[in-house]
């Protein structure tokens, strides 16, 4: 099955968060994404669920253009692949730079742009063939 996380910066300081024992990754929390009105938040598992409220392990807020959802896929260092991520790759011998996308227009999945017109869809052939490694 599909593993559904997300991840995002968080709009509190690295101090803010170490404080509060937060996990992170200086300064990008991992977990679940919740919207309340236009403020994303990532969340922790659930705690305590009742019907009439639940309790997470934690809510952080995030800068909305920050949010990516992980893409099921590791880069050739075996870092995970998040949409929205920057991304080194070899092409015919030549490295390149690309965000990770995912655009409907173009199908299911996430992709990077090719060097010349078009793009390329991300799946662990192309990581391999590519040597594609999450930089950024």
């Amino acid at each position: 099955m599909r593993e559904i996380k997300f991840r995002g910066k968080a709009k509190m300081s690295i101090e803010e968060l170490d404080d509060l024992y937060l996990e992170h990754e200086n300064g990008w929390v991992y977990g679940h994404l919740v919207m309340y009105g236009k403020t994303p938040y990532i969340v922790g598992d659930f705690i305590e669920v009742d019907s009439e409220y639940t309790v997470n392990e934690f809510w952080v807020p995030v800068y909305p253009e920050s949010v990516g959802q992980f893409t099921n896929l590791t880069g050739k260092n075996g870092t995970e692949i998040y949409e929205k991520d920057i991304v080194k790759y070899k092409d015919y011998g030549e490295e390149h730079i690309s965000k990770v996308i995912q655009d409907f227009r173009l199908g299911t999945g996430h992709y990077i742009k090719s060097p010349g017109i078009g793009f390329y869809s991300i799946n662990e052939r192309t990581i391999k063939a590519l040597e594609i490694e999450v930089i950024g």
